[in-house]
């Protein structure tokens, strides 16, 4: 699928790539960027040793200091199991793996810069 450009994709799309750097500088292999389905995406998709990681990343420009990860609500964390499904689904030879569903944040300041990039590991659960 091809998405427009905009602001807020390159937003997202630079907060991904800040994602990834920050799981790799601790020891992640990442394994896929935004798998998509219909109903959902997962933006990263990694290995943690022995785990599968599925990873939702919130970017948030000049905001208060937690929002980015208050945006994962109720609503998200139920695209984000069914984005699950669809991917061992789509690799059945993972259904074993043991897995997560991590959310990183990066917060950036008005400038652009990044401020923190914050690694909930485990955040959403089935």
């Amino acid at each position: 699928m091809i998405r427009p450009m905009t602001s807020r994709r390159a937003l997202g799309d630079f907060g991904e790539r800040v994602a990834a750097a920050h799981l790799e500088a601790k020891g992640y292999t990442i394994l896929e960027h935004n798998f998509s389905v219909p109903e959902a995406e997962l933006d990263l998709i990694a290995r943690d040793a022995n785990t599968l990681v599925f990873v939702e990343v919130r970017t948030r420009r000049g905001a208060a200091d937690g929002i980015a990860a208050m945006s994962v609500n109720h609503r998200k964390a139920e695209k984000l199991l069914l984005a699950v499904d669809h991917y061992l689904d789509a690799h059945p030879a993972l259904a074993d793996t043991p897995m997560r569903i991590d959310v990183v944040t990066v917060e950036l300041d008005r400038s652009g810069a990044v401020r923190a990039v914050t690694h909930y590991e485990n955040a959403v659960r089935a």
